[in-house]
């Protein structure tokens, strides 16, 4: 998520033009002027009597701990906040803004007030940095870095709700020599071709990066170990039938894969990708271009 730093509303600020003002009680609607009015969409200044609940404007809100929390700013218990939202104008499109909150009298009342801008461009442009830093350039998967995130985060989810997580860590087979032979531009393109093939196995609520050189990770949420390895064979079987086109002929390629999905028991994410990692060392000391899982090495061969 992406957090923009908190400002000091100025009157005297060049950029006040461009707030707009709603004044609420209980999410009611009081009073709007009309540039809230364009930065919500709604055209015109309208009659107050048609205005929304402010909360059916907001995207992605908890109405209990959003009146909570406008309780407690009444009672003077916490103090008002500057925070983003998500609005949705009556197009469909979404905005973000920027809310800066505090209390005033409203008509002899006490009401919250919010001084709100809207910040989309500049929330799109940051999306798209934190995006860019996020993908890894030649794949376009997710690197290591943003991976490492994701793979803590679901490992905790899956630990906590107590259902399957597996991950197949790839490798492709004889890259250096696929480099050596063909150049590394050939390696590029065998290693975009992989990822596109990648993208196109799974669902899409897995998580597929790209954990350094030529090996990859794919992460199965909800995925239990058996089809866990029906889906690492079907990539690892669809690999075997991509080719890059030379002057001189194609070049083919093959992928070992190691498969683990979490036990009962609480593991790190570094020991649950090292047991990953196990089986797909086992899978290339005995011939590449297979499939073993880490069940596989710990349980005892009848």
């Amino acid at each position: 998520m992406i957090e923009f730093p908190k400002i000091q509303l100025d009157p005297d600020n060049t950029f006040a033009s461009d707030f707009g003002i709603l004044i609420h009680d209980e999410f009611k609607i009081l009073y709007v002027d009309e540039n809230l009015c364009n930065i919500i969409g709604v055209g015109k200044l309208p009659d107050n009597m048609s205005l929304p609940n402010l909360l059916n404007l907001i995207v992605d809100v908890d109405p209990e701990q959003a009146l909570a929390h406008h309780h407690l700013l009444m009672e003077g218990s916490v103090r008002p906040r500057v925070l983003t939202f998500k609005v949705t104008k009556p197009s469909g499109k979404v905005a973000h803004v920027l809310v800066a909150e505090s209390i005033v009298q409203w008509q002899g009342e006490t009401a919250i007030q919010l001084a709100i801008i809207d910040i989309t461009e500049k929330y799109n442009d940051f999306y798209q940095l934190e995006q860019q830093a996020s993908i890894d350039f030649l794949s376009g998967l997710t690197n290591r870095n943003r991976f490492e995130t994701i793979l803590s985060n679901e490992l905790n989810k899956a630990q906590k709700f107590n259902y399957p997580l597996s991950c197949l860590y790839i490798d492709i087979d004889d890259f250096k020599v696929i480099n050596d032979s063909y150049g590394h531009q050939t390696g590029d393109d065998v290693i975009r071709l992989f990822a596109d093939c990648c993208k196109s196995s799974v669902r899409q609520s897995d998580f597929i990066g790209r954990w350094g050189g030529e090996e990859f990770i794919i992460l199965l949420p909800h995925t239990s170990h058996q089809f866990a390895l029906l889906l690492a064979e079907r990539l690892r079987w669809r690999v075997s039938k991509l080719s890059i086109t030379m002057p001189d002929g194609a070049v083919n390629f093959t992928i070992s894969i190691g498969v683990n999905t979490l036990c009962d028991n609480v593991i790190s994410p570094a020991t649950f990708l090292h047991q990953a990692d196990q089986a797909l060392t086992y899978a290339k000391r005995h011939g590449k271009d297979q499939v073993a899982s880490f069940e596989q090495l710990t349980t005892p061969q009848k």
